[in-house]
C-alpha cells in the first residue's frame, strides 16, 4: 500500500487491505451493519473535509457499539478499519491526528481493544521484510507518529519494544547500503533524509520506550542489535557528507545505546574510549563493545565537526550525575573535560558548519551547566566554578567575543544564544551561593560593552538585550545617559537596524515596567519617544525609515498615551515640514494598530476624528517622499476593509495619485503600488458590503451616492492610467501606470454586482494604446502592458474587434521586427507575436498563412512549409486531432514556432554566405529571441503525450539550429581580438551573396560591406548576441523540457544524447570563446543545464558535470600547448565553466566535487615555479579560476575552509618570475581581501571603515595557519631591508602588511599567547629602514593594530631612540619611516599627500591612563626637533617631523596634567622658530624638484595657517603672510590657504543656521585671535583681485570663486558698503568675459554662482549702458540651463535667480524689461524640469521667496511655478503673461534625436514631460483668458455647486437683447474652455480648484489677444496639418518618428484649441478649419490623440 497524500481525499485502495474491502464492500449487507455502510459512505466522498465529519461519527458510533450488546464483530472489525487508516496516513494528515485524539478519548476497556489490535498490525508491520527504502521510510514515519503526544502509542510500542527496535535497526541498515550505492545527488539527499527519520525515531523509542527494554529481550538480542546500530552510527559520523543534523541525532541515540546496554558504567565507557581518559582500575569494556567500530582507532578518524557532533550527543543524553562523575584522576566531564575539548576545536576547523556545531556544543554545555546548578546535590564547588568570574565562564565569554561578529547569521545568533545562557548560569550559581545583590559581575560586564565596544558591532546589540532582561535598565542609563540617542544613530546602517531596534524595544519595555508609577511616565517618555520624534524630524531619510518600520510600532504598544504625547509634541501653531511629516508617520502607524477611530469624524473638515483634511493634503504634496507615502497609506490601510470610503478621502487619494506618477525613487513607487494594492482590496470588499445594501424592497439614496462616487473614482482612474500613458512620458510615469493598470484589472475582475465595471471603460483607442506601450524600451513595461492585454483578451476584447488590426498585420509587423538588426526591436517583436498567440482561432489562421509568409520566406520554403503542414509530418491532420481550446492546446504555438524556425533557416543560408550581410540585414538572433520567448510560454513538462509527439521534431530542428548558428558566428567570438576586428574569414566577396532568388540585391550588398566595415559593431553584436540567444535557449530548454529516460517509456522532448550535445556546446563555448560577453550569457544558460544534470535521476546525465570536472583539470594539469585554453584575458570562460559546474552542485550532498576542485586548483596554485623556462599555464588557470570560486556569492561560507590556502597561494604568487602568475596572482589577493573583510565601503586608501577590518584573534582564530605563514613572510621579507647596497624590495611584503593593517583590537579579547600579535612587531619596525617609500608607509598603517595597551610606552620609546640626534648620524630613508610609523601617511597614487594622521598618538589619545608623560623616549623628542630645522636638508623627513611635531602637542595639550609641562613649551618654540625660519627665507617661492618639496610646502603652509591665526597679536602680520601665501608660484600653496579660508567661512556659516550661534561656535572660531579675525575679513578685495586677474589656475580659480561665495561679509553688507574698487558692473562684465573665455564648466559655475552676489547692486545702479551686460548675462545663464551642462552649472544660475528673485522676477521691482523677466521665468521653468533634484529643490526654495506658503514636490512644484507667474503678471501685463505661455509651448522643442548609430541614444533628462508641461501652460492660459474676458465687463465667473465656472452677466445696465448675446457668447466660451479642461487629463482637477482666485488675476486694462492670435497663427502655418500617418505598422516599425508626430500634432491640437477660444472672445476673424488626416480611418488612434 502507498501513503496517502496529505491534501487529498481518503481512498481505500491506499489505507485497506484487500481482505478489508472486501468486507467493506460486500454485496448485501445487512441494514443492521451500519458501521460498515459507515465506511463506505466515507470512501464513496471525494471531500477530504466530509469525510473528516464522517469520521467522527464513525468513531461515535463506535464507542456506542461498544456499550451495546452482541456487536463485537462488527466492532472489531470498525475499529481494525480505522487503526488501518491511522497508521496508513502520511504523518501530518489531519485524518491522523483526528483518530489519535478519538482514539485516546475512548473508555479504558475500548482503548485496550484498540492498543491490542494496534500492537497486532505495528507487530505484522515491523516484522514484515524491508523491501525498498521507501517502504521503509513509511514504516518509520508510521512508528514515529505513534510516539508524538499519542500515549496509547507509545503503551504499544512499549509491548513490542524489541521487534520495533530490530525493525529499526534493519532499515537503517537498508538505508546506509543504499548510501553506498551510486546515487544521483537528489536521491542521495533522500536517502540521508530517512537515515535522520530512522535515527530520530530510535532515538525517540530509546527514550519513551526503552525504560524496560531489557526485560522484553530475555534472549539477550539487544547487544547484538545494537552492535549493528552502532557501526552504522560510527559510519555517519565518519562520513563527510552527511547532514549535520543526522550526526548530532546519531550521536544521541549512541548515548542512549550504551546507557541501554550499560545502565550506569556508560559513562564509564564514554570517559575510557571517547575522550581516553581512565575511568577506574575496575572498569573493563563488555566483549560485544570490542567488537563494534567504537574504538579509540576508529574514533581517532572523526573529523572536527563530527567529534562536536559525538559530544553534543553525549552532553545532551547524559543525566546530570553522569557529567558530574569523576574519572580516575578526579576529572568530570562538565567541568574539567567537555569544555577544554570543545574549545580546542576552534584551532582545527574553520568551515561554517564547524563553527556552528562548535557554537552549538558551547551551547549545550551551558545549557547543561544550568541544569547541574538546578540539581538539588550540586556542590558548593561547583556553583563557585561556574560564577562569571570564573575559569569556566571567562573561557566560554573569551569564545563568544570571538564569533559574535562572524559573518554567519546563524553563528551570530547562537552566540547570543550562548551569552544569554552564560548570564543564567551565573545568575543560577549566585542564587545557589546566596550572594549580594550588588552583581559586580553583570555591573562590569555592562560597563565594558557600553563604554568599550563600538556601535558597528552587531553582537553589542543581543548581549546588552539580554543584560537589559536580566539587570536594571537605570544600571545602564546611569553609564550612558544618551543611550537611547546613540542606539537611534545607528539606525542609519541596514546591517544594525533590525538588532539596534531589538535592543531598543527591550530597553524601552523594561524601563516601562521599572517606572510603574504614573508620574514617572512623561520622564519614561522624554528618554524613549522624543528621541524618536527626533530621528523623524531628522533629515536621513533611512535612519528615518528604519525608526518608523522597527520602533514605532513597538512605541506605540505601550499605550494610547504614547500617542498622545507625540501628537501634542507634534502639533503646534508653528508647525514645520518636519514635524508635520513625523505626525502623519505617527498617525499612519496608528490607524494600522487601531488606535486611531476609523468613523468618520463629526467635524467635516476632519478625518478620523484628529487630523485636519488640509493637514493631510499638505502632506500629501510634502516635500519628503516618506512623508507623502505615509500620508497615502494613511488613506488606504484600515483594519475593516468593508468600511466605504469617503468622497474627502477619493479627493485626496485622486490628489495623491495624479502628482505622484513619475517619482523617480524605485523605493517610493514600489511602496505606492503595494499601498494602491491596499486601496483596491478596500475598494472592491467596501464597494461590495454597498452593493449587498441595494435590494429591491431597501433603497436608500445615500448608499446610491456612495456607489455613483465608486464608479466615478474607478472610472476617473482608469483613463487617467491610460492617458499617462503618452509618447514621451517618463519612465516612472509609464512603469507606474502601467503597475497600478495591472493591479486594477486583476483586482477588481470580476466587479461587484451593480457596482463599478471596469470593463465597460474599455474602448479600442485604449487597445491601441496598450499595444504601443509593447515597443517600451523598458521590458517591465512591455511584460505589464502584456499581462493587462491578456487579461483583455480573455474578456473578448480581441485586436480585431477593438482596434481592427487582423492577424495578418500582426504577424506581418512581428516578422518583420523578428527580422530586424535593432538589437531593441527584437523583443518588441516577441510580445508582437505572443499576443497574436492569444488571439482566437490562431491555429487555423497560421495553417492558411502562406500569402503573408511570402514577404519573408522564399519560394522554396515555402513549398517546405507546405510539405510540413500536408505533406510527410501531416502536421494539419495531426494539430485537428488536438483539443480546440486554445488555453489547453499548444497548436498555435508550434505552428509559429515552425514559421520562424524556417525564417531562421533563411537568414542562417545568408550569414553562411556573408556574415556581414547577415549582421546588416538578416542578424538571427532576433528571431531566435522570439523562439525564446514563445517556446517558454508553453509549461514543456505538463504537455500532453500526444503534444509531446508533435514537439519532438520541433525541438530536434531547433537544435540543429542553435548548433549551426555557433557554429558560424564562431569564427568572430573566438577570435583572439573580437571586439571592433572584422575577421577576414567573416567577409566573403560580394558576387558570393546573391542568390538564386534574388533576395539581395548588389546595391544592398555593397551597402552592407560599407555599413559593417565603418561600424563593425554591427558584426561583433550580431555574433555576441547570436551566442547569447543561443545559450540561454539551449539552457532554459534543457532545464524546462523533459528527458526521454533509457529503458522506460516515459516519452520527453529531448533525449539522452540530445543533451550531451548541449553540454558539449556549452563546453566549447566557454572554454574556446575570447568575447567576454559572449562565454558570460553562455555561463548562464550552461547554469541551467548543470542545475538540471545534477538533480537528474539519469544516471548517465548526473554524472556528467563531475566528469567534466575530472577532464577540464586533466587538460589544466596537462598543461597541453594542443588545448584551446586561452592563457590570457584571465583565463576567458574558463573560470565560468568550473564555477558554474561546483556552484551548481547540490549543497545537501556536502559538494564533494567542489572540495576535490578546490583542492587540486589550491595544489596547482601553491606549486613553486622553475625560475627558467616558460610560465606555468596550468598556474595561471588555477588561480584565474580560484578567483572566480572565492568571489561567487553563490558558494557563500563553503569557500571558508580554502580561504587561508587561497590567500597563501596569492602572495606566494607575487614571488614569481613570470609576469602573468604575478598579475593573476595580484588579482586574486584583491578577491581574497574582499572575501575576507568584505567589500571596502571607503575610496580613500587612508581610512579604512571597520566593517572592513577584522580583530586580530578573530582573523588568527579563524585562520589560524595564517599565522605562522605570515610571520614568516614578514621575517623573510625584513632579512635585509636596510641594505643601502641594493634595492631590497620582496614581493611578498606588500600583501602582508596590507593584510596586517586590517587587523584591530578589540578591548573584549585577552591575550592569546599561541597568537601573539607582538610578534610582528620587531619586523613592522624593521620595514622602516625600507629605502622604498611605498614600504615605509604600507609598514606605517600595519603597526598600528599589533601594539598592545600595555606596549604602547615601550614602543614609542623604541621608535623615537631610532631617531639620532644629530643630523651627520641620520639615514633619512629610516629616519622617515620611523616618523612615519610614529606618524601615518596617507599615499595616492605614488604621490605623497600632506595629510599624516599619527596613528600611534591617536591611540595615546584613546588610552591616555596608559601614558606616562614622563618615559625617555618622550622627553627626548627635543632632542630630536634638529629635523624641523635647516640642519635637515630633507624635506620628506622634515615634513614628517613638523606633523609628528604637531599632533604630539595637539594631543598632549588636551590633558590637563601636561598642558604646563616644559615639552610642550619647549617644542612649540622650537617649531614657531622653525616655521619663521622658513618664513622668512622666501620658501613659498622657491622652485625645486627635490623629492618631497611641494608636500613639505604645504604642511608647512597649514602649520603657518594655524600658528597665524591662533597666536598672532597684529593684523599687520598676519596680512603680510596671508599675501605672500596666496601669491606663492606653487598653486598647491595657495589651494591650501583657499582651503583653509573655505573651512572657515563654512564654519561660520554653519554657525549662523544653528539656533543658538554663540554657544555652538567652532573649535576654529573661538580659538582664532582678534587680529586674525579681522584680518580674514578683510581679504575681500585680496581674493576678489586674485580671482578676477591674477588667478590662472583652474583649480584654484574654482576655489578662490568658492571662497569668495562663502565670504560672510558679502551677506552682512550692501556691495557699496564693502568700499571695494571696482563696480559691482564692472566686476560683472569680467566675470561674464571669464565664463565666455574659459573652456572648463567647473570654472564657469563657480564664477555664476559669484554673480548672485552682484545683481542687486548692478540692478540698483541701473543705466543704459548696462543693457548689454545684461544681455551678455541672460545668454551665459541661458546657456548654462541646458541639459547636457553640468549639474554645478545648472545649480549656479538657479541659485544667481533665487538670490535675487525679487529682482528679476517681480514686475515692481525689475528693471530689466518684460522681455528679460520672461526670459528668466522661462529659465526657471526649464530648470525646474532637469534631473537633479538638487536643481528642483533650489526652484522650490525660489518660489517660497516669491510668496508661496510652503515648499511641495517637484511635479507639483512645476504647476506652482507656472501658477505663480500668472498670479505676478497678469493683472498688470496679461498680454504679454499669455504670449509668454504660449510662446513656452511654441518654443518647447522635443528632446527625441534620431540616431543612425546600431544604438539609440538614450534620454539626457528622463524627468522632463512635453505632454505635462503643455497641459500645465494650457491650464493656466485659460486662467488668462477667462480673467481677461471678465475685465472686458461681458463675463463674470462664479463659482457652481460643483466648483465649475460658469458665466452670467455682470453688467446690469446692459439691455436684456445685450445681455442675452452677452450670456450665450459667454456660455459658448465657458463650453470651450470647460471642453479643453476635458483633455487636460494629467493637471486638472476641478475638485480641487485648480482654478486660483480670479480677483487676484483680473487685468487692470483691456487684453488685447491680437499678439497672441498672431504667434498661433504663425506657427499652426509652419507646421504640416497632420504629423501623424496612422499607417497599422508605424508605431512598431518606426517608433521614434511615430511618437515625435504624436506630440507635435498634440500641440498643434492644443494651440489651436486656443486659437479658436481666442477668436470666439475677440470677434477677430481665425481659420477654424480642422486638418485632413489620410488614413486617420484604418486603424483607432490611442486615447492620446482622441484627447
Amino acid at each position: 500500500m502507498t501513503m496517502l497524500q496529505s491534501k487529498e481525499h481518503l481512498s481505500y485502495h491506499e489505507l485497506l487491505t484487500d481482505k478489508l474491502v472486501k468486507v467493506i464492500f460486500k454485496d448485501g449487507q445487512e441494514k443492521e451493519k451500519r458501521l460498515l455502510r459507515k465506511f463506505q459512505e466515507l470512501f464513496g466522498l471525494k471531500d477530504i473535509k466530509q469525510q473528516i465529519v464522517c469520521l467522527k461519527e464513525i468513531c461515535k458510533e463506535v464507542q456506542e457499539c461498544h456499550r451495546g450488546v452482541n456487536n463485537e464483530l462488527e466492532r472489531d472489525l470498525s475499529l481494525e478499519i480505522l487503526i488501518n487508516i491511522y497508521l496508513n496516513c502520511t504523518p501530518k494528515n489531519t485524518v491522523k491526528r483526528l483518530l489519535a485524539s478519538n482514539f485516546q478519548n475512548f473508555s479504558d476497556d475500548l482503548k485496550a481493544l484498540v492498543s491490542q489490535q494496534m500492537v497486532q498490525e505495528v507487530t505484522l508491520k515491523v516484522m514484515s521484510e524491508v523491501k525498498d527504502t521507501e517502504t521503509g521510510q513509511r514504516t518509520i514515519n508510521m512508528i514515529y507518529c505513534l510516539m508524538e503526544n499519542f500515549a496509547l502509542g507509545e503503551q504499544c510500542l512499549t509491548q513490542v519494544f524489541f521487534p520495533v527496535f530490530q525493525f529499526l535497526s534493519r532499515a537503517l541498515e537498508l538505508f546506509m547500503v543504499a548510501k553506498r550505492s551510486d546515487l544521483s545527488p537528489v536521491e542521495d539527499n533522500e536517502v540521508m533524509h530517512h537515515c535522520l527519520a530512522c535515527v530520530q525515531a530510535l532515538s525517540k523509542l530509546l527514550q519513551r520506550c526503552g525504560g524496560g527494554g531489557i526485560d522484553f529481550d530475555p534472549q539477550g538480542h539487544i547487544p547484538s542489535v545494537s552492535m549493528t546500530i552502532i557501526n552504522n552510527i560510527i559510519l555517519i559520523l565518519k562520513s563527510e557528507n552527511f547532514l549535520l543534523d543526522c550526526k548530532t541525532s546519531g550521536s544521541m541515540c549512541l548515548t542512549l545505546l550504551l546507557k541501554l546496554n550499560l545502565g550506569p558504567k556508560a559513562t564509564d565507557l564514554i570517559l575510557e574510549i571517547i575522550f581516553s581518559e581512565s575511568a577506574g582500575k575496575d572498569f573493563c569494556s563488555p566483549a560485544w563493545i570490542k567488537q563494534t567500530s567504537l574504538t579509540r582507532d576508529e574514533l581517532s578518524q572523526l573529523s572536527p565537526t563530527s567529534c562536536l557532533c559525538l559530544w553534543c550527543g553525549i552532553l545532551a543524553q547524559l543525566d546530570v550525575s553522569d557529567l558530574l562523575q569523576h574519572s580516575e584522576n578526579q576529572k568530570s566531564l562538565l567541568l574539567d573535560i567537555m569544555l577544554d575539548r570543545v574549545l580546542a576545536m576552534e584551532s582545527r576547523g574553520s568551515d561554517a558548519t564547524g563553527k556552528l556545531q562548535m557554537a552549538r556544543a558551547v551551547l549545550m554545555w551551558t545549557n547543561r551547566a544550568r541544569a547541574c546548578l538546578q540539581w538539588n546535590c550540586c556542590e558548593v564547588r561547583v556553583c563557585r566554578e561556574l560564577t562569571g568570574t570564573g575559569h569556566l565562564l571567562q573561557k566560554v565569554l573569551k569564545f563568544i567575543w570571538t564569533i559574535w561578529e562572524d559573518s554567519t547569521d546563524v553563528i551570530r545568533f547562537t552566540a547570543k544564544d550562548i551569552f544569554e545562557s552564560v548570564i543564567k548560569v551565573h545568575k543560577a550559581s549566585v542564587a545557589v551561593l546566596g550572594s549580594g545583590t550588588d552583581d559586580r559581575f553583570l555591573l562590569d560586564l555592562a560597563r565594558s560593552l557600553l563604554s568599550e565596544v563600538s556601535w558597528t558591532s552587531k553582537g553589542k546589540y543581543g548581549t546588552l538585550r539580554i543584560l537589559a532582561e536580566n539587570m536594571k535598565v537605570s544600571s545602564l542609563l546611569q553609564f550612558n545617559p544618551d543611550l537611547a540617542m546613540d542606539i537611534l544613530n545607528n539606525l542609519k546602517e541596514q546591517t544594525v537596524a533590525c538588532y539596534a531596534s531589538d535592543l531598543y524595544d527591550k530597553l524601552l519595555s523594561q524601563h516601562l515596567k521599572e517606572l510603574s508609577i504614573a508620574d514617572k511616565r512623561e520622564k519614561w517618555q522624554k528618554i524613549w519617544v522624543w528621541p524618536v520624534l527626533r530621528c523623524m524630524m531628522g533629515i536621513s531619510t533611512q535612519q528615518r525609515t528604519y525608526v518608523i518600520e522597527y520602533i514605532l510600532p513597538k512605541l506605540l504598544k505601550t499605550g494610547k498615551d504614547t500617542l498622545g504625547y507625540m501628537i501634542s509634541s507634534l502639533c503646534d501653531s508653528n508647525q514645520s515640514d518636519e514635524q508635520l511629516g513625523a505626525l502623519i508617520m505617527c498617525l499612519r502607524r496608528a490607524r494600522v494598530m487601531g488606535l486611531l477611530d476609523n468613523t468618520v469624524a463629526t467635524a467635516p473638515d476632519h478625518l478620523y476624528g484628529v487630523v485636519n483634511t488640509e493637514l493631510v493634503k499638505q502632506a500629501l504634496s510634502h516635500t519628503d517622499d516618506q512623508a507623502r507615502l505615509d500620508a497615502f497609506a494613511l488613506l488606504c490601510e484600515n483594519h475593516k476593509t468593508s468600511e466605504p470610503i469617503s468622497q474627502s478621502e477619493f479627493r485626496l487619494i485622486k490628489y495623491f495619485i495624479q502628482w505622484n506618477m513619475k517619482n523617480q525613487s524605485p523605493s517610493f513607487r514600489q511602496h505606492m503600488i503595494a499601498h494602491i494594492k491596499k486601496l483596491f482590496l478596500r475598494f472592491k470588499e467596501s464597494e461590495g458590503a454597498l452593493c449587498r445594501k441595494m435590494v429591491p424592497k431597501n433603497k436608500f439614496p445615500e448608499v446610491t451616492t456612495a456607489l455613483s462616487i465608486y464608479k466615478a473614482f474607478g472610472s476617473w482612474l482608469f483613463h487617467f492610467l491610460l492617458h499617462s500613458l503618452y509618447p514621451g512620458s517618463a519612465f516612472a510615469r509609464r512603469t507606474t501606470a502601467l503597475s497600478i493598470l495591472s493591479l486594477l484589472v486583476h483586482i477588481l475582475n470580476p466587479g461587484n454586482n451593480r457596482g463599478f465595471d471596469l470593463w465597460e471603460e474599455w474602448q479600442g483607442c485604449h487597445i491601441q494604446t496598450l499595444m504601443e506601450c509593447l515597443t517600451d524600451t523598458f521590458e517591465d513595461n512591455k511584460i505589464e502592458a502584456y499581462i493587462v492585454l491578456k487579461h483583455c483578451f480573455s474578456q473578448g476584447l480581441h485586436l480585431k474587434k477593438m482596434i481592427n488590426l487582423s492577424e495578418v498585420e500582426v504577424l506581418d509587423i512581428g516578422l518583420a521586427l523578428a527580422g530586424s538588426n535593432r538589437p531593441q526591436d527584437c523583443t518588441t517583436g516577441a510580445y508582437l507575436l505572443r499576443v497574436l498567440l492569444l488571439q482566437p482561432n490562431i491555429q487555423d489562421y497560421l495553417v492558411g498563412a502562406q500569402e503573408i509568409l511570402t514577404n519573408f520566406l522564399t519560394p522554396s520554403t515555402i513549398a517546405h512549409w507546405e510539405d510540413l503542414l500536408n505533406g510527410t509530418q501531416s502536421l494539419t491532420g495531426a494539430l485537428q486531432m488536438l483539443p480546440l481550446s486554445n488555453h489547453n492546446s499548444s497548436g498555435g504555438t508550434i505552428l509559429l514556432l515552425w514559421i520562424l524556425l524556417l525564417y531562421l533557416k533563411e537568414q542562417m543560408q545568408v550569414a553562411k554566405t556573408g556574415l556581414f550581410i547577415a549582421a546588416a540585414t538578416k542578424p538571427m538572433y532576433p528571431t531566435l529571441h522570439c523562439i525564446r520567448y514563445i517556446l517558454f510560454d508553453i509549461n514543456l513538462k505538463k504537455l500532453p503525450t500526444e503534444e509531446m509527439l508533435l514537439w519532438q521534431p520541433l525541438m530536434e530542428e531547433l537544435l540543429h539550429c542553435c548548433l549551426a548558428i555557433s557554429d558560424i558566428v564562431s569564427p568572430v567570438v573566438q577570435n583572439s581580438s573580437p571586439e571592433g576586428n572584422v575577421p577576414e574569414e567573416a567577409i566573403k566577396g560580394v558576387e558570393s551573396i546573391f542568390t538564386s532568388e534574388g533576395k539581395v540585391s548588389a546595391s544592398e550588398a555593397e551597402r552592407c560591406v560599407e555599413t559593417i566595415t565603418l561600424m563593425p559593431e554591427y558584426l561583433i553584436v550580431c555574433c555576441w548576441r547570436n551566442v547569447k540567444e543561443v545559450s540561454l535557449l539551449l539552457g532554459q530548454l534543457t532545464f524546462e523540457a523533459p528527458i526521454t529516460a533509457p529503458l522506460t517509456s516515459d516519452i520527453g522532448l529531448l533525449t539522452v544524447k540530445q543533451n550531451e550535445i548541449i553540454g558539449e556546446y556549452f563546453k566549447k563555448q566557454l572554454m574556446e570563446s575570447i568575447h567576454r560577453g559572449a562565454f558570460e550569457l553562455a555561463c548562464a544558460g550552461f547554469v541551467k543545464q548543470c542545475e538540471m544534470l545534477w538533480r537528474c535521476n539519469i544516471k548517465s546525465l548526473h554524472k556528467l558535470p563531475k566528469l567534466w570536472l575530472e577532464q577540464v583539470m586533466d587538460d589544466i594539469r596537462n598543461d597541453d600547448e594542443n588545448n584551446k585554453l586561452c592563457a590570457t584575458r584571465r583565463s576567458a570562460g574558463l573560470p565560468f565553466f568550473v564555477q558554474t559546474l561546483v556552484s551548481s552542485e547540490p549543497p545537501s550532498t556536502g559538494r564533494p566535487c567542489f572540495k576535490w576542485t578546490m583542492t587540486e586548483l589550491l595544489q596547482l596554485a601553491l606549486k613553486e615555479d622553475l625560475v627558467s623556462g616558460t610560465p606555468s599555464n596550468s598556474k595561471v588557470h588555477a588561480l584565474n579560476i580560484l578567483r572566480a570560486l572565492y568571489k561567487d556569492s553563490r558558494l557563500g561560507e563553503v569557500v571558508t575552509p580554502f580561504v587561508a590556502d587561497g590567500l597563501r597561494a596569492s602572495i606566494l604568487g607575487f614571488q614569481s618570475p613570470f609576469w602573468a602568475v604575478r598579475n593573476s596572482s595580484t588579482l586574486l589577493l584583491s578577491t581574497m581581501i574582499t572575501r575576507i573583510f568584505g567589500v571596502k565601503r571607503s575610496k580613500d586608501e587612508s581610512t579604512m571603515s571597520k566593517k572592513n577590518c577584522q580583530t586580530g584573534r578573530q582573523f588568527f582564530h579563524q585562520y589560524p595557519s595564517l599565522y605562522p605563514f605570515l610571520l614568516n613572510q614578514l621575517e623573510l621579507a625584513t632579512q635585509n631591508i636596510s641594505d643601502t647596497s641594493q634595492l631590497h624590495l620582496h614581493p611578498g611584503l606588500y600583501p602582508v602588511l596590507m593584510i596586517l593593517g586590517r587587523l584591530f583590537q578589540s578591548p573584549l579579547e585577552g591575550a592569546d599567547t599561541s597568537l601573539n600579535l607582538a610578534a610582528f612587531i620587531p619586523h613592522i619596525i624593521r620595514c622602516s629602514s625600507s629605502p622604498v617609500l611605498k614600504t615605509r608607509i604600507m609598514a606605517a598603517k600595519a603597526l598600528q593594530p599589533l601594539v598592545q595597551k600595555g606596549q604602547l610606552n615601550s614602543v614609542m620609546a623604541e621608535l623615537l631612540d631610532i631617531i639620532p640626534s644629530i643630523p651627520v648620524l641620520a639615514k633619512h630613508s629610516h629616519v622617515h619611516g620611523v616618523l612615519l610609523q610614529v606618524g601615518r601617511n596617507a599615499v595616492q597614487n605614488n604621490v605623497t599627500i600632506s595629510k599624516t594622521i599619527l596613528s600611534m598618538i591617536d591611540v595615546m589619545l584613546t588610552m591616555a591612563e596608559g601614558i606616562n608623560y614622563e618615559e625617555p623616549g618622550l622627553l627626548t623628542w627635543t632632542e630630536k626637533m634638529w629635523l624641523v630645522t635647516k640642519q635637515n636638508p630633507c624635506y620628506l623627513t622634515k615634513q614628517a617631523a613638523f606633523e609628528v611635531s604637531e599632533k604630539m602637542l595637539c594631543v598632549l595639550g588636551q590633558s590637563w596634567s601636561v598642558q604646563k609641562s616644559p615639552i610642550i613649551g619647549e617644542i612649540k618654540t622650537k617649531m614657531e622658530k622653525a616655521l619663521d625660519e622658513e618664513f622668512q627665507s622666501g620658501v613659498y617661492n622657491k622652485q625645486t624638484w627635490e623629492p618631497g618639496f611641494v608636500e613639505y610646502l604645504t604642511v608647512i603652509a597649514k602649520l603657518e595657517l594655524q600658528h597665524m591665526l591662533h597666536n598672532c597679536k597684529t593684523s599687520d602680520a598676519i596680512t603680510t603672510k596671508f599675501e605672500v601665501l596666496l601669491d606663492s608660484k606653487l598653486y598647491e600653496v595657495r589651494l591650501v590657504v583657499l582651503d583653509m579660508l573655505m573651512s572657515l567661512f563654512t564654519e561660520i556659516k554653519k554657525c549662523k543656521e544653528l539656533p543658538s550661534p554663540h554657544m555652538e561656535r567652532s573649535f576654529t572660531m573661538t580659538t582664532m585671535s582678534s587680529a586674525a579675525w579681522d584680518c580674514v575679513m578683510s581679504l575681500l578685495p585680496c581674493l576678489l583681485e586674485m580671482a578676477l586677474y591674477r588667478e590662472q589656475h583652474f583649480e584654484c580659480q574654482v576655489k578662490v570663486f568658492k571662497v569668495l561665495d562663502l565670504h560672510p561679509l558679502l551677506e552682512k553688507k550692501d556691495w557699496k558698503d564693502l568700499c571695494l574698487r571696482n563696480s559691482s558692473a564692472e566686476i560683472l562684465q569680467h566675470c561674464l568675459f571669464l565664463i565666455q573665455s574659459s573652456r572648463r564648466e567647473e570654472v564657469k559655475a563657480v564664477v555664476t554662482k559669484f554673480i548672485r552676489w552682484l545683481m542687486q547692486d548692478f540692478l540698483e545702479h541701473w543705466t543704459d549702458e548696462c543693457l548689454v551686460t545684461v544681455d551678455a548675462l541672460i545668454a551665459v545663464l541661458k546657456d548654462g540651463v541646458r541639459t547636457e551642462k553640468i549639474t554645478d552649472l545648472q545649480l549656479s544660475v538657479a541659485m544667481v535667480i533665487k538670490h535675487n528673485a525679487i529682482y528679476l522676477l517681480r514686475d515692481s521691482h525689475t528693471t530689466l524689461g518684460t522681455k528679460r523677466m520672461m526670459e528668466f521665468w522661462e529659465m526657471l521653468t526649464s530648470l525646474q524640469q532637469e534631473d537633479d533634484p538638487e536643481v528642483r529643490e533650489i526652484i522650490t526654495m525660489t518660489l517660497r521667496i516669491l510668496g508661496n506658503a510652503r515648499a511641495v514636490q517637484p511635479s507639483l512644484t512645476l504647476d506652482y511655478l507656472v501658477r505663480t507667474f500668472v498670479e505676478l503678471h497678469s493683472r498688470t501685463k496679461g498680454a504679454n503673461c499669455l504670449l509668454t505661455l504660449i510662446s513656452w509651448i511654441v518654443d518647447n522643442e522635443s528632446s527625441n534625436e534620431g540616431s543612425e548609430r546600431l544604438f539609440d541614444k538614450s534620454e539626457m533628462n528622463v524627468f522632463r514631460e512635453d505632454v505635462l508641461f503643455y497641459q500645465i501652460l494650457v491650464k493656466y492660459c485659460l486662467v488668462v483668458i477667462q480673467s481677461a474676458s471678465i475685465k472686458q465687463g461681458n463675463l463674470a465667473v462664479s463659482p457652481d455647486n460643483t466648483g465649475k465656472s460658469i458665466v452670467a452677466s455682470s453688467d446690469h445696465s446692459m439691455k436684456n437683447s445685450q445681455k442675452s448675446e452677452a450670456v450665450s457668447s459667454g456660455q459658448n466660451t465657458n463650453s470651450n474652455i470647460e471642453g479643453i479642461l476635458t483633455r487636460l487629463q494629467l493637471v486638472a482637477n476641478r475638485e480641487e480648484k485648480d482654478f486660483v482666485n480670479y480677483d487676484k488675476m483680473v487685468p487692470q486694462e483691456k487684453v488685447d489677444f491680437a499678439m497672441v492670435l498672431e504667434l498661433i497663427r504663425a506657427f499652426l502655418l509652419k507646421e504640416s496639418p497632420c504629423s501623424v500617418v496612422y499607417e497599422k505598422g508605424t508605431p512598431f516599425l518606426k517608433t521614434s518618428v511615430f511618437q515625435e508626430g504624436l506630440l507635435n500634432q498634440y500641440k498643434i491640437g492644443m494651440l489651436r484649441s486656443i486659437y479658436n477660444l481666442l477668436g470666439d472672445l475677440t470677434g477677430l476673424p481665425t481659420s477654424k478649419e480642422k486638418p485632413q488626416s489620410g488614413t486617420e480611418k484604418n486603424t483607432y488612434p490611442n486615447c492620446f490623440v482622441l484627447c
